[in-house]
């Protein structure tokens, strides 16, 4: 698969994730970040001649911090025995819940990102 591809399924990815924040707690913060993403991957396949690093960089790094406040929601969610319940209905039934799966989602993003900012897109 030519990078260029890579580039727009995760695109067409991240578009499916902002979409599904309509019913979150903050949709905006949530449809912001992960439209960061979308708007860097079809940017990079367009404008690939200039420098996208500094300001991927930036956008982990912003992302990197923001994900630190849900550490301790996360450790609370590695010490419950049942880790079927995050992935079960879409309500919060406990307080790590919802903080657990921003963490993850937020680990998605810049995971997206680090490809983005390593990515080269070739061709026209």
């Amino acid at each position: 698969m030519s990078t260029k591809n890579i580039h727009y399924l995760i695109a067409v990815i991240f578009i499916a994730f902002a979409a599904l924040q309509y019913n979150d707690p903050d949709p905006l913060l949530w449809m912001l970040i992960y439209g960061v993403v979308t708007l860097v991957a079809v940017l990079k396949v367009y404008l690939r001649q200039l420098n996208f690093k500094p300001l991927v960089t930036t956008f982990m790094v912003i992302f990197g911090l923001y994900s630190l406040m849900y550490v301790p929601v996360f450790v609370e969610f590695l010490g419950n025995p049942d880790k079927s319940e995050l992935f079960g209905a879409m309500k919060v039934t406990k307080s790590w819940i919802e903080g657990t799966r921003e963490f993850l989602g937020l680990l998605i993003a810049i995971g997206a990102l680090e490809y983005l900012r390593r990515s080269k897109v070739k061709g026209k």
